[in-house]
């Protein structure tokens, strides 16, 4: 993937910026130096300290670039819109073998600084020395035997009066046109303020110094070895997780913004989600592009695929042109769902938005594609997958092939249909205590997010405390201890136990920030007796959340750890109520037994190292048909390993590599077909 490093000189660089063989992902951050950078950058190529390398990328897929910022930094122009061009794989193909074209990937900064510097878009000029003010050694010596590193004074954005002073872009352009003394003279050094008043022998003296010193530039832009560089062959993939993990500045980068640069020519990705943020600003969503763009490519790989691989490799600008309104309204359709239904008091406070992705899935099999349209086993089943989902953490780990499973699960059950993939429901469990529940603390945690949105879902919609009006998604939710943090450290400062469950879920509830504020250190009697004088049915807010009515009279002040026993139980009763006594009557209702072919062959499939592999299963031999050659079932395994990762002497059980996909669109392992 990454070439050894290499060298360039500046001149070569700018060169090729003008050729349009350097350019920009089209998404790449602006460029965001001030003029003192490009000072200290070109101060640090003069003393040859290092400025880091840059990258350059070799794209092999189709993208949309930007060319280098080369607007004025204020007045007419500074505002222009730069140039941006799209270009297939074909043309990638040609520009990169024929022109050298490439990416910058890490160096933006730098390349555009210089580029500005020399084209004098930017004014930058090298101040040098006078005599006095250079070491006595380096006073010693001719003029044109000394480094530019022993006579600069200074980079800066003027010329200097009482200083000799040489416009960076002046001296490139000097150098590269060839420019006879003449010339030079009338163009640049005549104008300079510096040599206002010399006479003859000091104007042809230092007119030497400004040509000795302009070669020591042109030497210095034209040094083969002054720039280091990397040069990477990147797919798709790598591109987006080079991207992913090296942008630490400025805007951090996924594989979305890459997508967005392939679909440029036909569809502006990131101007159609500003567009859909304006049409429902009133509703206080968020619109995660990411959940669009993984819904379009479940549909287009007819539920096959949701990866980035898929994503980078296969959709196209037309994919998104046809699903884009589609998968939009049932976005907005399911977050309604989410909200009014009480599954979400706000967004950040949403365990897993990947599941949105599967709900629109739902949507897009249901009767006129509207919640509404649900029969009662339908929502019962939306609601227990919902929360078992989120209990038993199941999108924290393989996300993907979740969302396939769960998408096709849904879509089954929108059409009425069962699902015949028995492990499916497995999955489906939790096994959970009420001190479980004391043991999840961090709002990281989406067991600690569930909870207290399933205590919300459970209240109907939770109410505020200082007046009970019921919270929306307009207010600024905070995770509110129910006994303060300070109290607790002071009044059981000794007791190792308590304090360790002071951010126990068991001790927290969902209210807006202000409230919370207004509570500070108070034991909770007398900072809920506080909010009872504003609000006498503070009682029924209690309820709603949660909150033994106990805690008002101050019988829990002194026994916290009696408190969060109270309130864990109370929580595993609504566990138990949505989640744990419905797992029996959900499998009667929505499972089947599939039918299992007994003959004849299967197309069948195996992922392994983030590649797809396929191939045919003869039922009646037990033979797979892989790569042009029959093998048993595991030694089929074996060889597809081999091929993808390029490891040999693997051992692997087949019956449990190989999928099948089942009438119901599940995937599921040829181990239903073995024969014993």
């Amino acid at each position: 993937m990454i070439d050894p490093q290499r060298t360039e000189s500046i001149k070569s660089l700018i060169n090729d910026v003008d050729k349009g063989n350097i350019v920009l992902p089209e998404f790449q951050r602006d460029f965001v130096w001030d003029i003192g950078k490009t000072y200290d950058l070109f101060d640090s190529l003069v003393r040859d300290i290092f400025i880091g390398a840059i990258i350059y990328g070799k794209p092999s897929f189709e993208i949309t670039v930007r060319e280098i910022d080369k607007r004025p930094r204020k007045g007419i122009g500074s505002r222009a819109k730069l140039k941006i061009k799209s270009y297939s794989k074909e043309e990638i193909k040609s520009e990169t073998q024929i022109n050298n074209f490439r990416l910058v990937l890490d160096g933006q900064q730098r390349i555009t600084s210089l580029y500005r510097a020399l084209k004098g878009i930017d004014e930058v000029w090298l101040i040098i020395r006078n005599d006095e003010e250079l070491d006595d050694d380096v006073q010693s010596t001719n003029f044109k035997d000394r480094s530019l590193e022993e006579l600069i004074y200074e980079f800066r954005g003027q010329e200097d009066d009482e200083r000799l002073s040489i416009n960076i872009s002046h001296a490139y352009k000097i150098a590269i046109d060839n420019l006879f003394e003449d010339d030079i003279r009338k163009t640049y050094f005549d104008n300079l303020t510096f040599t206002a008043g010399m006479d003859d022998d000091e104007l042809i003296s230092n007119f030497r110094r400004y040509l000795i010193v302009c070669k020591k530039i042109d030497s210095l832009l034209s040094s083969e070895k002054l720039l280091s560089y990397y040069l990477l062959n990147m797919n798709t993939d790598k591109f987006s997780l080079f991207f992913e993990r090296s942008n630490s500045k400025g805007i951090q980068l996924n594989f979305i913004d890459i997508l967005a640069a392939k679909l440029y020519k036909g569809f502006n990705l990131r101007e159609k989600v500003e567009e859909l943020q304006v049409t429902f600003a009133d509703t206080g969503y968020v619109f995660n592009r990411e959940i669009i763009v993984r819904a379009i490519a479940y549909i287009v790989s007819n539920g096959k695929e949701v990866n980035r691989s898929y994503i980078l490799g296969s959709l196209n600008y037309v994919h998104f042109v046809e699903y884009w309104n589609e998968v939009c309204d049932y976005y907005k359709k399911a977050l309604d769902f989410l909200y009014k239904g009480n599954f979400i008091l706000s967004q950040s406070w949403m365990p897993y938005e990947n599941m949105i992705i599967s709900l629109i899935m739902f949507l897009r099999e249901l009767k006129s594609n509207d919640f509404s349209q649900m029969n009662e086993k339908q929502l019962d089943f939306i609601k227990y997958w919902y929360w078992v989902s989120i209990l038993s953490q199941r999108y924290s780990s393989g996300s993907n092939e979740v969302i396939i499973q769960d998408s096709i699960a849904l879509s089954n059950i929108a059409r009425n249909k069962k699902i015949s993939d028995r492990s499916y429901f497995t999955r489906l469990k939790i096994q959970m205590m009420a001190d479980d529940i004391l043991t999840f603390n961090k709002k990281g945690s989406v067991v600690y997010k569930g909870i207290l949105n399933m205590i919300n879902f459970d209240a109907g919609g939770l109410i505020d405390w200082p007046n009970s009006n019921k919270l929306t998604i307009y207010d600024k939710i905070e995770d509110h201890h129910i006994f303060p943090v300070e109290y607790l450290k002071t009044s059981f400062k000794d007791d190792e136990n308590t304090i360790s469950l002071i951010d126990s879920v068991a001790n927290r509830t969902l209210i807006p920030k202000i409230t919370n504020i207004k509570i500070s250190k108070k034991a909770p009697s007398i900072y809920l007796k506080e909010l009872k004088l504003n609000n006498p049915a503070l009682d029924k807010s209690l309820k709603y959340h949660l909150i033994p009515e106990e805690i008002l009279s101050g019988l829990y002040d002194d026994f916290y750890t009696d408190f969060l026993e109270v309130r864990a139980n109370l929580i595993m009763d609504l566990i138990d109520k949505y989640v744990m006594s419905k797992e029996k009557a959900i499998f009667d209702d929505f499972y089947k037994q599939p039918i299992i072919k007994n003959t004849g062959t299967i197309k069948i499939h195996a992922n392994y190292y983030r590649d797809k592999v396929e191939a045919t299963f003869n039922i009646d031999t037990q033979n797979i048909f892989y790569a042009g050659n029959n093998y048993s079932v595991s030694l089929a395994a074996d060889k597809a390993k081999e091929d993808l990762s390029g490891k040999t002497n693997t051992s692997t059980n087949g019956w449990k590599f190989w999928k099948y996909i089942d009438d119901d669109g599940n995937s599921r392992f040829i181990d239903d077909f073995r024969k014993i």
